[in-house]
């Protein structure tokens, strides 16, 4: 016999047709949204962003793409006491509870918002991303090699700005972009953009396993919202925000010494931060290390970090920070070294130089650590020998103390 209880919540179901929520919003009407506040994230979205790459070709794709963009999904709120927690769009910052009624709430899309918003304001870190007319595209220069736009470039910040009167500024301020042919060109573009549509699917106070849930399944990018990064918003609504506390150093301590490109791919610029932070969890809540305590990913500790006090996870990234900055020196400063491969080297150092005082590192513990930077392989291990490899590491490393 079919319950009737469930029979009237397949009705209620088959009766709400949520495609019919939905508006088409221009790109500028949604940037001035954001900027007034009304457009926020949800929490668990706090460290999900996009290369330059990805940004460039999304500008490319409005621009010349054949097809619209997918459609952005908002979570409209009404009731704050069933809506996980929120977040300004670019400072990400904690909104009040009390300030979140009528907020528009992203589920999916934030990334393409991110992008259309900072060009809107002409964000700095956008200033290297050009519309190149010779090549009839947009790029990103490598500020290495070129400091500025070329006289056939014009900023995306620039082109794309809220205030019309910097576009043509700039544009008047070129020889080569002012001629009246070229102007027209960059005017349509700029007016496609200010009225391109993007259609907008709207919910009503999703909780926060609806919305995740709503977000997996229709992000299109294919981004995902790992276990890991659920625990990391914990810690921004207690204070502490993992992402410029710690990843943003941490990433801008290895890039400052040429070792930036150790990243296999964008992810673990959380995954291996928060990888590094094992050793430190160990030595500030003084627990014994265990076999999943090593600096790799397969053994991050988010869940636990965050069940810390604000302090010891302060304390924490303290102690990691500088123990990546005695690495770093270590690395520059020592003969005999050859090119790192590998950043797993670097968060094994790292637990190395949080276990021991490597003040006191005497000749013999030396030449251990570089024969081992020398000789480490990496390559297809599995997890439980690369945690052997860390723990040989620290063993052999102490039997080499002299009294």
């Amino acid at each position: 016999m079919i319950n009737n209880v469930k029979l009237r919540e397949l009705m209620e179901q088959a009766d709400f047709d949520p495609s019919k929520e939905r508006k088409e919003i221009t790109i500028r009407e949604l940037c001035s949204d954001i900027e007034k506040g009304k457009i926020v994230l949800p929490v668990f979205q706090t460290y999900l962003r996009w290369t330059k790459e990805k940004a460039t070709a999304l500008f490319n794709y409005q621009l010349s793409g054949k097809a619209p963009v997918a459609p952005i999904s908002i979570n409209l709120i009404d009731d704050p006491e069933q809506v996980i927690e929120q977040i300004t769009f670019l400072n990400r910052e904690i909104v009040n509870k009390n300030d979140l009624v009528g907020k528009l709430s992203v589920a999916d899309g934030q990334q393409r918002l991110s992008t259309n918003y900072k060009a809107y304001i002409n964000h700095r870190h956008f200033q290297n991303i050009v519309l190149d007319l010779r090549k009839c595209k947009f790029i990103t220069f490598d500020m290495n090699v070129q400091t500025k736009p070329t006289n056939y470039q014009i900023p995306v910040g620039i082109l794309y700005n809220k205030d019309q009167s910097v576009f043509y500024e700039y544009v008047n301020s070129k020889n080569s972009l002012k001629k009246d042919d070229v102007k027209d060109v960059l005017s349509s573009i700029r007016k496609k953009h200010e009225k391109y549509y993007y259609v907008v699917n709207f919910a009503k106070n999703m909780s926060k396993a609806e919305q995740m849930g709503w977000f997996e399944v229709l992000n299109l990018a294919g981004t995902q919202v790992t276990e890991s990064m659920v625990y990391l918003t914990d810690l921004l609504v207690k204070g502490v925000d993992f992402y410029t506390e710690y990843a943003i150093p941490f990433g801008e301590k290895l890039y400052n010494y040429g070792f930036g490109d150790l990243f296999p791919r964008k992810s673990a610029e959380i995954s291996i931060p928060l990888a590094a932070l094992n050793p430190a969890f160990n030595k500030v809540t003084v627990k014994n290390r265990t076999n999943n305590s090593s600096p790799i990913p397969s053994d991050v500790k988010p869940k636990s970090i965050g069940k810390c006090e604000v302090s010891d996870i302060k304390k924490m990234i303290q102690v990691t920070l500088e123990a990546l900055d005695n690495v770093l020196n270590f690395l520059d400063s020592t003969v005999g070294i050859k090119k790192l491969e590998r950043i797993d080297i670097i968060t094994y150092l790292i637990g190395l130089f949080i276990e021991n005082d490597i003040s006191k590192m005497n000749d013999k513990q030396r030449k251990f650590v570089i024969k081992w930077i020398n000789e480490v392989d990496f390559i297809n291990n599995s997890n439980k020998l690369r945690r052997e490899k860390y723990s040989n590491l620290l063993i052999n490393y102490a039997k080499l103390v002299t009294n």
